[in-house]
């Protein structure tokens, strides 16, 4: 049966790994599968001269509510400005010969739109062919007109919106069932009906796949991944949709309390789509009763059933993900063990993630054997020649660290890549932070969680704030850039526990050279937290059933409150935020860190790239 598996709008910056994988061992059995990539292609489609001429077109029909409001011309050209952070301004500036107030903006972007169109799509052309390999200067200037289109896309859709680090963006829309239903028809905001309309459709028209596996990885994916399952089913009823990745996994039990959305899709599989997507074809080709399809949960008549079989997938069996076409540099991901070799934060769902059945324990079928590892690299350097490799680990460990340095200084072509760490011992030896640095390990991300020892302590973090002070120094010092993480409220937690975590970030800001992210504390419904609430003094309360989110609403005992801990998590980011290299004002933080290890790979450190910027800034505002 012909078979398509999809990734839907998520990252500009690369390929989502669920997807490539699953599609490599599909295509090793022997199965007739494609690849559709509607990530970074629906990024350069809905930017095109073509998808902007319509947007625009669609602004100029509404031109009267525009004409009898100055408030909502000054807000529409407030958020042209803002999410071009100016680059839509020096556009206009160009083609009318002087600045433009806000009020402005909107009349003069009508005006001049076959001008700002053709610029926007010069842009264009060159990210779609040279993408990541252009010079950090000459890909600055050219995405900074980039954002151009998406500032458009964002005003003619608002409160919608389209991030280039996290893809389907905006207010209008959360996690409720009802408002992901009504989004899957929601022409006036939904700004992926016509491409996929357009774009897709056609394509599967002539494709015809009996089935399509949709890859849905972040919350964020969900509007896209039901906008294009709708479109599907209503090309085609017959057609089986399948969804998985982690999002469906962790939120299949609120799935399947919601039978509308069963309406879309026909079948969910749970943890790795290697267990049970190739039998799930299996049984539909020859009509066999699907309950004894490993790891899903499917639609038989009017009920959702659940198969009789949770089986975990050994990742030392999967293979070396097939990306297939991608552009020039793009960013690779690869997995190397799911879940996290630590695992004893009292807060953390990581261990828990990548398994059909949310076991905790670290066994072997979950690490990878560093051959397999190491001839994945292999593979995908010579087949793709990435910027840079990103593991996806929740955290990988020194020694595999070291394990993959050795086998770049043994290889003709090394490797960059990047990962998330923690703060280990052997990051206090200054010798080893350069042997790694010189062997390719670019740096990446890691949790501290609080700049409060008793906190740390609490948590079972198992790291010392003065080791961590002492690490990232050492780090820094040997060219590895790094991001921190933290989070405010932690059960118990008070005030001045929080002001050591925003103490610690300020007094090491020159060294976290990939910014950080102050976090509010999140308490998950199948969690340790809310498992242990009792232990902790919480008292949680799930969302309604009809929210496909584990986040709950809870109450403390005693300490930060989880009001505060938005607040505090938003104040302090907002005071520390004129620290982090100021080529965030142009891209998200996601994108930010991507934009910045991959100039490190090139021989520009962040140092350098605040000089770039700053030279180019008078272009880009």
């Amino acid at each position: 049966m012909k078979t398509w598996i999809c990734t839907t709008l998520a990252n500009f910056y690369g390929p989502m790994q669920g997807a490539a994988r699953l599609y490599a061992y599909l295509k090793k059995d022997g199965y007739d599968v494609f690849l559709e990539d509607f990530n970074q292609n629906a990024y350069f489609a809905l930017l095109s001269q073509g998808n902007l001429a319509q947007v625009l077109e669609g602004l100029k029909n509404n031109i009267d509510s525009f004409s009898r409001s100055k408030y909502l011309r000054e807000d529409v050209g407030s958020l042209l400005s803002n999410s071009s952070n100016k680059g839509i301004d020096h556009i206009l500036e160009k083609a009318t010969g002087h600045k433009l107030e806000n009020k402005d903006i909107l009349f003069a972007l009508l005006e001049a739109g076959d001008f700002v169109i053709e610029e926007i799509e010069k842009a264009r052309q060159v990210l779609d062919r040279e993408f990541l390999r252009l010079p950090p200067r000459e890909f600055l200037i050219a995405f900074q007109t980039f954002l151009c289109g998406k500032a458009i896309l964002d005003a003619a859709y608002y409160p919608a919106q389209l991030d280039m680090g996290l893809g389907f963006y905006g207010d209008e829309y959360s996690t409720n069932a009802n408002d992901i239903i009504r989004a899957t028809t929601d022409l006036r905001h939904n700004y992926l009906i016509p491409y996929f309309l357009n774009m897709v459709i056609p394509q599967f028209n002539k494709d015809q796949p009996a089935i399509v596996g949709i890859s849905i990885t972040h919350t964020s994916e969900l509007i896209p991944a039901f906008t294009l399952a709708r479109l599907i089913k209503s090309t085609n009823p017959s057609t089986h949709i399948c969804l998985g990745g982690a999002t469906p996994t962790e939120v299949a039990y609120r799935m399947v309390k919601n039978l509308s959305l069963w309406e879309i899709f026909d079948s969910l599989v749970l943890g790795p789509g290697e267990s049970s997507f190739g039998e799930l074809i299996d049984h539909l080709e020859s009509k066999r009763d699907l309950s004894d399809v490993p790891n899903l949960i499917y639609k038989a008549g009017s009920s959702i059933r659940q198969s009789k079989l949770l089986q975990d997938f050994d990742i030392n069996n999967a293979c070396t993900p097939d990306y297939g076409s991608v552009r020039p540099g793009s960013v690779l991901p690869l997995e190397t063990a799911s879940g996290c070799y630590w695992g004893k934060c009292i807060f953390c769902y990581y261990p828990r993630q990548g398994t059909a059945s949310g076991e905790v324990a670290h066994e072997k079928k979950r690490v990878r054997n560093i051959q397999l590892v190491l001839q994945d690299i292999g593979v995908l350097r010579d087949k793709y020649h990435p910027g840079f490799i990103g593991f996806t680990d929740s955290s990988l460990h020194p020694k595999r660290i070291e394990q993959i340095v050795n086998y770049n200084m043994n290889s003709l072509n090394k490797v960059y890549f990047s990962a998330f760490i923690r703060l280990e011992k052997e990051f206090k030896s200054p010798a080893f932070c350069k042997k790694i640095a010189e062997g390719g390990f670019l740096g990446g991300q890691v949790g501290l969680e609080s700049g409060s020892q008793r906190i740390n302590d609490f948590i079972n973090k198992g790291v010392k704030i003065a080791d961590a002070e002492e690490i990232i120094t050492n780090l820094n010092k040997a060219g590895i850039l790094i991001h921190l993480y933290t989070i405010i409220g932690t059960p118990g937690e008070t005030l001045e526990d929080s002001q050591k975590t925003y103490n610690f970030i300020n007094r090491m800001r020159d060294t976290l050279t990939l910014g950080w992210q102050i976090y509010p504390l999140y308490v998950v419904e199948h969690g340790p937290l809310n498992e242990r609430a009792a232990e902790f003094g919480l008292t949680t309360v799930p969302l309604p059933d009809e929210y496909l989110s584990q986040f709950m609403l809870y109450n403390v005992q005693h300490g930060v409150t989880q009001n505060q801990s938005m607040q505090l998590s938003i104040s302090f980011s907002q005071e520390l935020l004129k620290y982090i290299n100021p080529v965030h004002e142009i891209m998200d933080i996601e994108s930010h860190k991507v934009f910045l290890l991959l100039q490190q790979a090139r021989g520009f450190p962040p140092a350098k790239m605040k000089d770039i910027y700053a030279q180019i800034s008078g272009l880009c505002s």
